[in-house]
């Protein structure tokens, strides 16, 4: 399977487009279009998990400049969690991850998929050691890694 690990990449395939035109603020009904109904219910798969442990704000948003477009800010209460970006036929997760440093963590990461160490390991740098991961689901087997990566970056056990 081919995967969009690089930055620039992300952004321009065109399979895999995003929701640009930041003049129209999108639906449900144009969000569920445009990812596809299978896609637009690991929305409501990844919501539904997290308000199991958090008090999930999903806001609406459309951050970054031209490139990234309409996506979801996902908050547990004040505290940032992740990006979530509608695509054709797919969704983005964008989450901002430290370095593993416990064995808990070390346990953690060990549990993702190769497809998800693929994207660990090439996570776009920021800070010591950490970085933004881009990682585009189109099936359900991914989000258990979202999972993953969440539990590492919150500190708590979440299934999605």
């Amino acid at each position: 399977m081919e995967r969009d690990l690089d930055v620039a990449v992300i952004f321009k395939n065109p399979k895999h487009g995003r929701m640009l035109n930041k003049q129209v603020t999108p639906t449900i009904i144009d969000i569920k279009k445009h990812c596809g109904e299978k896609c637009f219910g690991y929305i409501d798969a990844v919501k539904n998990a997290l308000q199991n442990i958090f008090e999930v704000n999903m806001e609406l948003k459309f951050p970054f400049g031209n490139d990234y477009g309409w996506g979801y800010k996902v908050n547990n209460k004040s505290k940032h969690l992740f990006y979530l970006f509608f695509e054709k036929n797919s969704i983005n997760i964008m989450l901002q991850i430290g370095g593993i440093i416990t064995e808990k963590e070390i346990g953690k990461y060990n549990q993702l998929s190769d497809e998800g160490k693929e994207y660990w390991e090439n996570k776009y740098p920021c800070g010591k050691n950490g970085g933004w991961i881009h990682y585009r689901i189109t099936n359900k087997k991914q989000l258990k890694d979202i999972g993953i990566y969440l539990g590492i970056k919150t500190n708590r056990e979440i299934v999605i």
